[in-house]
């Protein structure tokens, strides 16, 4: 797809866009593997005056991601785990980047919502989730987070694409659970949502 037919999909939904305050959001997958198509596609939507939000997991090469601040008005930052070594184990990649790419990006960009699933047994510990709370409080441009609370929705996304659900037997946290994780943000005066919800 040409970033030219991508925004004429784009701007059929304008009058939505306009009606609901809402834009443009590119997630993936994880949106900067295709940096220069991404770079173009945010370029014609601030042309045409629609809000952008980038989904990212911060993964990428820090100029890339430093590149883009300008075209984004939104920027929704996934972290999985403070601890380096349970990151890369149950991640697969290092996090030094993906913390050292949110600083830096903090440090330009000023609308940035911090996103956590909160997966029972692998990252729900009040330890790392109080480390992620002190980290996101120390970036100027981190403006809220929210706390995601785990589903079994991609189990069957798993089972079409004949792959192993490794998660098959964990259960969901209890709201009020994730409500006193919370709280850990909250003390540090982020503004903190669970369940995806503002």
């Amino acid at each position: 797809m040409t970033v030219a037919e991508l925004m004429a999909e784009v701007l059929r939904d304008r009058l939505f866009y306009e009606e609901s305050g809402g834009g443009v959001t590119f997630s993936g997958g994880e949106p900067l593997q295709q940096h220069a198509f991404l770079a173009e596609a945010l370029a014609a939507c601030r042309a045409e005056g629609l809000h952008t939000a980038v989904d990212t997991s911060g993964y990428a090469p820090q100029a890339q991601l430093l590149a883009l601040a300008p075209l984004v008005d939104l920027f929704l930052y996934d972290l999985k785990l403070m601890d380096a070594g349970r990151h890369r184990a149950l991640v697969g990649v290092p996090n030094a980047p993906i913390l050292d790419n949110l600083r830096a990006l903090g440090a330009v960009h000023g609308e940035i919502c911090v996103r956590i699933p909160v997966i029972p047994g692998l990252n729900d510990d009040e330890a790392d989730l109080e480390a992620a709370a002190a980290f996101a409080a120390g970036v100027p441009g981190v403006q809220a987070v929210e706390l995601l609370p785990y589903h079994r929705a991609g189990a069957q996304k798993f089972e079409r694409l004949g792959r192993e659900y490794r998660l098959a037997d964990v259960a969901g946290p209890s709201p009020e659970r994730v409500e006193a994780l919370a709280e850990l943000f909250r003390a540090r005066g982020l503004a903190t949502t669970t369940g995806g919800t503002p």
